[in-house]
């Protein structure tokens, strides 16, 4: 007797883990195991799209389109990585097109 229920303890621990690995245990109503349903968020911050040159860095592109840099780097670094989903810029890759935030030059902040 205590060979059949070792037998069907170890059947049942392997479909647990069959399930889990194959279904899930929490899925989402029409999400399936392994499926993210991802909502683009809405950025605040304006922006304009560049595409990366050989020697072109974050601060300056800003410099290009704003004709000179209106806020602070850190504020710059921050707006860039929320509009590109915290991408560090020192990561940017030649020929990749980004998000660059746009400023207003009177007030020095995002339009």
């Amino acid at each position: 007797m205590k060979r059949l229920l070792l037998f069907l303890t170890l059947c049942f621990i392997g479909f647990i883990i069959y399930f889990d690995l194959t279904t899930g245990t929490l899925p989402a109503s029409g999400v399936k195991a392994g499926e993210y349903s991802i909502q683009p968020e809405k950025s605040s911050v304006p922006y304009t799209e560049v595409m990366i040159n050989p020697g072109d860095t974050l601060l300056t592109i800003s410099e290009k389109e704003e004709d000179g840099l209106t806020v602070s780097i850190e504020m710059l670094i921050r707006d860039f990585q929320e509009l590109n989903n915290g991408l560090n810029p020192e990561e940017m890759q030649i020929g990749e097109t980004y998000k660059i935030p746009v400023y207003d030059k009177q007030k020095g902040s995002s339009q």
